[in-house]
């Protein structure tokens, strides 16, 4: 069945007649109950796809200064109903301008949820600006946890780890996954089930590279940081984390590990020193970091040209920027 119910979808961005250049979000909403997908397109070409609401795409629209068809189609009731709109932004003319300064900030923001432009103030030059979008740039992604089981792990350390992944899980985003690996001589994955009690040799290289995809990973090792009983070298390990999008980030409750140190080296990822007492510190401080890469998108205005300083402050508690863009050089 195919229906066109223009009175249900509503453009929130670009709007109809207005002018689009540069990045920008493509957004609408809908009254459509039980939407499946939400394709975007301009100027008849597939700009991307929303699931789930806010339904939101960044789309670049060049320099032209052309007017753009944008369409929203909403499939919904198990695809069997379709409904399209759409606005038709304006061109530019002869002898208009346009400000178009659209300033991207690369920041890291420390926060227990993920932030909204509300949550931060920007200014420029001591300008506040309008901040147009915030995007968490890590997107989704696969958590693997990757937990020694070993005999040298007793004392509390293992019931300590299961204990901190349980309860600073909650930092994850909805559509991460999560996954647990448990090693000591042996590697073993699936559901953490029962008491589980230390016990058993280290195969910290096996466990590590056996959970390497091409899918985008953070593997966070817990371990006292030795190996006695790895099939594979840490040569063959390190090569097969460095070339997928694993990123390796540990937390060793012993003397170190030269391979962790390493392999978190070449994917990018961080080596944190616990006890079994600040364990969950630590792997919360290592969740809340990951969360932290944002990319805060806002349009300049009310500055002549010349070095432009930006500074950004939290507007609300329990957000903290710790580093952002200090400015840039606009003509």
């Amino acid at each position: 069945m195919h229906s066109v119910l223009l009175a249900t979808i509503t453009f929130l961005a670009p709007l109809s007649g207005g002018q689009a250049i540069g990045p920008q979000a493509i957004e609408i909403t809908t009254t459509i109950a039980a939407v499946d997908r939400v394709e975007l397109y301009v100027d008849g070409a597939l700009a991307g796809v929303a699931r789930k609401p806010p339904y939101r795409i960044a789309h670049d629209f060049g320099t032209s200064l052309a007017a753009h068809e944008v369409e929203a189609r909403v499939y919904s009731n198990g695809y069997r109903t379709t409904a399209s709109a759409k606005v038709f932004t304006a061109a530019l003319t002869a002898g208009e301008t346009m400000n178009v300064d659209l300033v991207e900030v690369p920041m890291r923001v420390r926060a227990s949820r993920t932030i909204t432009p509300s949550d931060v103030r920007l200014t420029e030059n001591k300008v506040e600006q309008t901040i147009r979008e915030i995007r968490a740039d890590r997107g989704a992604a696969r958590f693997v946890f990757v937990v020694d089981r070993s005999l040298s792990m007793g004392g509390g350390k293992l019931d300590a780890a299961l204990r901190a992944i349980d309860a600073e899980s909650k930092l994850l985003r909805p559509d991460d996954r999560k996954e647990i690996v448990l090693f000591n001589h042996n590697v073993m994955k699936g559901p953490v089930t029962g008491t589980i009690a230390p016990s058993g040799g280290t195969s910290l290289r096996d466990a590590v590279s056996s959970i390497v995809s091409r899918e985008r990973t953070y593997a966070i090792v817990i371990t006292d940081g030795g190996d006695r009983n790895s099939m594979t070298s840490e040569e063959e390990a390190l090569r097969r984390i460095s070339n997928t999008k694993t990123i390796v980030d540990a937390i060793v409750l012993g003397n170190g590990s030269s391979f962790l140190e390493k392999a978190a080296r070449n994917t990018g990822g961080t080596v944190a020193a616990a006890s079994a007492s600040t364990l969950q510190r630590e792997l919360h401080r290592m969740l809340v970091d990951i969360n932290s890469r944002y990319t805060l998108v806002y349009q300049s205005h009310g500055n002549a040209g010349g070095w432009r300083t930006i500074r950004i402050d939290p507007r609300k508690r329990g957000v903290e920027v710790v580093n952002a863009r200090k400015g840039y050089w606009a003509e």
